[in-house]
């Protein structure tokens, strides 16, 4: 019976090429375009998923607001994990370490930088599973001095040779570090990130015990059968128990008045399968993901797969009268309908075997350029696993049978009489369903085609915002603390040189400012959260900073080193409206908690030094000494960079003492703060293109038997007189309002979506206008109707003799 099913079948393809030739590959590029998005997906969702006991660990995130300002940050106290053991039995065990970006390692005449160092407790390597190649898990940590490398960063330093027990040299005081171990790379799918780890007791910060610094990422683990909230509950005891104490002896006030006063501190756990995906903080190890995203796409690839099996089913309903009469025959001679159904079903599922070798083509295809734009690393390799090939088999299974389901019941469902008298007719106008589902399609469509307008356009206003202050030209120099002595001979020979215009030392260049402190007035004692940064004195001219009022620091002025600067954002949150000359602030940084006041001796104009996902908040700017600095703002006249750099190399290297030269554009870095949102933008476009490209695909082979069913209406029509214009207009009426009616649903339910959903997560953001609405209703309903004409212009300008000659 099946054999006969699959006989059939091929002679049906074979004898429709054209329309056989557009389902398989609407579903061929459907199911290709589901499975690489599902990857996608499965991958998102796998983060940290390898860590053992993932499900029992969480990290201390801290939380709080101060004067309206609000600030969460993914890290904690130091007193934070060794408290959590002490007092809480429930936690099983706890570890601590701090993060250091773009670090500094010497060996011989060799240096290196590594984008991601850790500083860690000796318990860091067990706690999260690390694979240790070489060394002893337990000891390799213990005692200062220590350092484990991964194994790529082994092999880059020391090739083939065993690194165990050899010294390497950290930073620019170039410290002595003794390889105590190798660990395998830490899989990339995990919101950790490292190249190397140090022993902790080699950092000033694991040596705090206040409660209100939070250098440090604290995660712990809860024994089995832990309740989660008995633990927040606990934690939440610490504030009050010790927090309290530091808000009273710094700010002077019980913690109940610190909150009445509208402020709050808070300590939560957040489990380590939710970091990735549900992180709202700023200083994360890497990028995190966004659960959003994942909603959307997995809604995408299923509307997809929706709109290929639409076109399998309106090209099978439209081709209803020419199978009737097989089914009328059929019928006739004795064939009952579970055999017809199953025939239908027999040739659904055919289509969809092909379509499914199409798609596993297309994916090796495009696998590759795929990973680059989304920033992947997925690998063939699950082609060959089991579950990948059962559930591509069932995914068949189930794309045939909805595919199918509709056309078999459907076209088994006549009449043998009324077919064999040929009174059944096809066409688009003689089926609501097909109408609804062509409308279906086009109302994704046009979804989709308003999202990515509105991405770009986000993107394109994000990327071209004046920030407050001239980014373009401005090269990052990292490592100027290497320079030591030479810092100010390195800049004035720097300057000396053609095509350098100005040049600037700062602790952080933005959109690195992370430094955040409490700061109090001095008249008002009112205590201000503000982001801090310390530079030199030609940082205003260097980076284009304007002044509102007052002055920036001078060389002249030797007491500028005791003075301060900060923004309006700063002014207005301290209570002030304009600077008088006598207004001081300062912060809490003596041991005995003393505030060492500084005098505000100008004030800048608000610039955007982070991501514009938020508003300016205060900042703070102090002058400096070498020692303070870790990055150089060079500006450079427009023109030959390669030029221009290829002498700022050859002056470091003069005086930085070894020191790599690495650097980066200020815009770039800017970049990078949206870079998540550029590739899931270019995402959505190619698969907005695709989804449309299905659909026209569709709506050609609708079209095409559509005017085939009208071939003698539009004959007679015209040898009455239609024009060509008329005729067309006639055939493509009822596509163009389907589209039209589908732009209409959309339209407004697009703008809701995307202002409720996802412009809410900017503070600086575009606009969704009446005007791009209609431009994309235009573009869905161009497409459509461009889709269509082919066919219509076809039977329009044949010749009416070859549809009427029969009659």
């Amino acid at each position: 019976m099946w054999k006969n099913y699959l006989t059939v079948a091929l002679r049906n393809l074979k004898r429709n090429k054209i329309y056989s030739a557009i389902n398989i590959i609407g579903l061929g590029l459907g199911m290709a375009a589901s499975i690489l998005i599902a990857l996608f997906v499965l991958d998102e969702l796998s983060y940290d998923q390898f860590i053992p006991n993932g499900k029992r660990i969480y990290r201390a995130n801290v939380s709080g607001k101060m004067n309206g300002n609000e600030f969460t940050t993914s890290t904690s106290a130091t007193p934070m994990a060794p408290t959590m053991l002490n007092e809480l039995p429930q936690v099983e065990d706890a570890v601590r370490f701090g993060l250091m970006r773009t670090f500094l390692f010497r060996l011989e005449e060799k240096a290196f930088t590594e984008p991601i160092v850790l500083a860690a407790d000796p318990n860091f390597i067990d706690f999260f599973g690390l694979q240790m190649l070489k060394g002893d898990p337990k000891t390799a940590l213990v005692g200062p001095d220590r350092v484990v490398l991964t194994q790529s960063v082994a092999e880059k330093y020391f090739g083939t040779e065993d690194p165990v027990g050899q010294s390497i040299f950290s930073g620019s005081e170039n410290k002595p570090l003794e390889v105590t171990g190798v660990v395998a790379d830490f899989p990339s799918n995990s919101h950790l990130d490292f190249d190397a780890i140090i022993s902790g007791e080699n950092f000033w910060y694991f040596e705090q015990e206040n409660w209100t610094s939070n250098n440090i990422y604290t995660y712990y683990r809860l024994a089995e059968g832990t309740d989660p909230q008995q633990i927040q509950q606990a934690i939440n005891g610490f504030v009050e128990k010790y927090v309290a104490e530091e808000i009273l002896a710094f700010l002077g006030i019980p913690l109940k008045t610190f909150q009445e006063q509208g402020n709050d501190y808070g300590i939560q756990t957040m489990p380590l399968h939710d970091i990735y995906l549900n992180s709202n903080t700023n200083d994360e190890i890497k990028a995190p993901g966004n659960a959003q995203y994942l909603i959307l796409f997995t809604g995408i690839a299923v509307f997809i797969l929706l709109i290929a099996c639409i076109n399998f089913m309106n090209l099978a309903t439209a081709r209803s009268a020419n199978r009737a009469k097989e089914v009328g025959v059929r019928k006739s001679i004795g064939a009952d309908k579970g055999r017809l159904i199953g025939q239908f079903l027999a040739e659904s599922l055919l289509y969809c075997v092909f379509a499914g070798v199409l798609a596993l083509v297309i994916i090796l295809v495009l696998l590759k350029p795929f990973n680059v734009l989304a920033g992947k690393e997925l690998g063939f390799g699950f082609l060959i696993q089991p579950q990948f090939l059962l559930a591509f088999v069932l995914f068949l299974l189930l794309v045939g049978l909805m595919a199918g389901s509709y056309p078999a019941f459907y076209l088994t469902s006549f009449s043998p009489v009324t077919v064999l008298k040929g009174k059944l007719r096809g066409g688009v106008k003689r089926s609501g369903l097909r109408s609804s589902l062509v409308v279906f399609q086009f109302f994704i469509s046009t979804i989709l085609i308003i999202s990515s307008m509105v991405v770009y356009k986000q993107l394109g206003y994000m990327q071209s915002k004046n920030l407050g202050f001239d980014k373009e030209n401005v090269l990052s120099l990292l490592h100027v603390r290497a320079l030591g002595t030479n810092q100010e001979t390195f800049k004035q020979e720097l300057l000396s040189q053609t095509g350098f215009l100005e040049a600037s030392y700062a602790n952080n260049l933005p959109p690195k400012l992370d430094w955040n402190s409490v700061m109090r007035t001095k008249d008002k004692q009112q205590d201000i959260l503000c982001n801090i940064n310390v530079v030199d004195e030609d940082h205003l001219k260097t980076l284009g900073f304007k002044l509102a009022s007052g002055r920036f620091f001078s060389k002249e002025i030797t007491a500028d080193t005791g003075s301060i600067l900060i923004n309006k954002a700063a002014l207005a949150q301290m209570g002030w409206t304009e600077l008088d000359g006598s207004q001081e602030i300062g912060g809490f940084w003596s041991e005995d908690g003393s505030v060492t006041y500084r005098k505000v001796i100008g004030v800048l104009e608000d610039f955007n030094y982070e991501t514009l996902r938020q508003n300016v908040r205060p900042l703070v700017m102090m002058l400096g000494t070498r020692n303070d600095f870790n990055e150089m703002a060079i500006r450079l006249s427009p023109g030959n960079y390669a030029e221009q750099i290829e002498v700022l190399e050859q002056i470091w290297k003069k005086h930085s003492g070894g020191a790599p030269f690495e650097y980066s554009f200020l815009d770039a870095d800017f970049n990078l703060l949206f870079q998540k949102e550029q590739k899931m933008g270019n995402i959505i476009l190619i698969f907005t293109v695709l989804a449309i490209g299905i659909a026209c695909l569709g709506l050609f082979g609708l079209a095409a038997y559509t005017t085939e069913q009208r071939s003698k209406e539009i004959s007679i029509r015209k040898a009455l007189g239609a024009s060509m214009l008329n005729l067309v207009t006639i055939l493509s009426k009822d596509f163009t309002l389907l589209v039209l009616i589908a732009f209409v649903l959309g339209g407004p339910l697009s703008y809701y979506l995307l202002e409720k959903y996802w412009l809410q997560n900017f503070a600086y953001r575009t606009e969704i206008g009446l005007g791009m609405i209609l431009i994309a209703g235009l573009i869905s309903i161009f497409i459509a109707w461009l889709t269509v004409s082919y066919q219509s212009f076809k039977t329009a300008a044949s010749n009416p003799v070859d549809y009427l000659k029969n009659e």
